[in-house]
């Protein structure tokens, strides 16, 4: 790795023994951006560079790191972590991982009766490519798929209780209220759990249970409806995108 490409990676850590570098590295002209802005949890790489004073006219090399100990998350809801944006053929694009980057977790479907039970949600891509990029994951770094939310239980008459939403941060699926006709709508059952980085929420237990969310990279639990589907650690969409891993990916990369 040369001097400059060095530069960019001041405290990573590669683990016991230094690895084959990759065959193309970020020259002297390239601009790095620390990816520390993130109120929203998540981010876009053309936004960044945009901000930074990029105008798109003329070639352009970035890198983006994502620090140590710096957690990237989706929006619930299945939403992308890291979206590249659209950027010119010419453009060369690098993202280097020391944090973590999570897909947004699927929400949990709602329980039945009232207002009917529902699937779970998809859980979003950690990465989200819209043009050709080369992604480093480095030994403390994570790219992880977002889980899918647990499907919501059908009520039979007692309440269907709701889904569990898939890790990271999946919303909870609420209760269905029950129509058992000597007690016209009381709510037996309860919500599912949020996810959390630790993994996907509980589906709620009373009543009918629903159903739980996944963890990383792992589809919601299905019941008479279907969980949600996990997303993919590189959601490739036929970019040409190399991933060179020296950390943890979980998820599908394609």
């Amino acid at each position: 790795m040369a001097g400059a490409a060095l530069s960019l990676l001041p405290a990573v850590s590669w683990g016991q023994a230094a690895p084959a570098m990759p065959p193309v590295m970020p020259d002297d002209n390239t601009k790095v951006i620390q990816i520390t802005d993130i109120a929203n949890r998540r981010t876009n790489l053309r936004a960044l560079a945009d901000k930074s004073g990029y105008t798109g006219q003329s070639p352009v090399s970035f890198a983006f790191v994502v620090p140590a100990k710096t957690n990237i998350l989706g929006a619930s809801g299945g939403g992308h972590g890291i979206d590249t944006g659209e950027w010119p053929k010419d453009a060369q694009l690098w993202l280097i991982v020391d944090g973590n980057v999570y897909g947004g977790g699927g929400d949990g479907g709602n329980g039945g009766d009232i207002p009917g039970a529902s699937d779970g949600g998809r859980g979003g891509d950690a990465i989200f490519a819209r043009a050709p990029i080369h992604i480093i994951v480095t030994a403390k770094g994570s790219l992880k798929a977002g889980g899918g939310g647990g499907a919501g239980a059908n009520g039979s008459g007692v309440g269907g209780s709701g889904g569990g939403g898939g890790f990271p941060n999946g919303r909870e699926g609420e209760a269905g209220s029950a129509t058992n006709p000597t007690d016209q709508y009381n709510q037996v059952a309860n919500k599912g759990r949020i996810g959390t980085i630790a993994g996907g929420g509980a589906g709620g237990t009373k009543g009918n249970p629903g159903g739980n969310g996944g963890n990383a990279g792992m589809a919601g639990q299905s019941l008479s409806r279907s969980g949600g589907g996990a997303g993919n650690a590189v959601r490739k969409n036929d970019h040409a995108v190399k991933v060179i891993n020296y950390g943890q990916i979980i998820g599908e990369s394609y």
